[in-house]
């Protein structure tokens, strides 16, 4: 195993039963080491984004960088933290703009995950489909303000009665 491989995941020495995950150290991006291939990279910040002891901002900083790649495992693991998130939490947030990069770069989607989306996740996607990949987006769907959605009848989407 390479050491940058062994430092990230504390394999270099044991870590006490009673540790603060916050308060160790980490061994630095896994982004900015450029002898680090592209797959190992992508596992390394999978088991990241998936370990429950890691820090919120090393997950989040590892679903960002998931976007420049590519792969089903990378795939399969956004759409698994969105679901986990309950797609709305601010990781699922920042996995669906991971998942959302990834679809405009390939020019396609999962037509299943996509149908799924909702909340802030939803909207994540299609701002930034709408923005990268137009042709991506589903019949209907429309940009606004926040980011947009699908279309969902209602007074705010210029359907029915106006609200007081």
């Amino acid at each position: 195993m390479k050491s940058w491989l062994a430092r990230l995941f504390g394999k270099e020495r044991p870590r006490s039963a009673g540790e603060n995950p916050a308060s160790v150290s980490s061994p630095g991006p896994v982004r900015a080491d450029p002898q680090i291939p592209d797959e190992e990279r992508a596992v390394a910040l999978v088991r990241l984004l998936e370990d429950p002891t890691a820090r919120e901002d090393e997950q989040d900083d590892a679903a960002v960088d998931l976007e420049y790649l590519s792969g089903p495992l990378v795939e399969a693991v956004l759409i698994r933290a969105i679901r986990t998130g309950d797609f709305s939490s601010d990781l699922a947030q920042r996995c669906a703009e991971s998942l959302a990069g990834i679809w405009a770069r390939q020019g396609r989607v999962d037509p299943a995950f996509q149908a799924e989306l909702r909340s802030v996740a939803k909207e994540e996607v299609v701002g930034i489909l709408g923005a990268r990949a137009p042709h991506l987006l589903p019949p209907g769907a429309h940009q606004g303000s926040s980011g947009g959605s699908w279309a969902e009848p209602g007074p705010d989407r210029g359907e029915g009665r106006p609200v007081p």
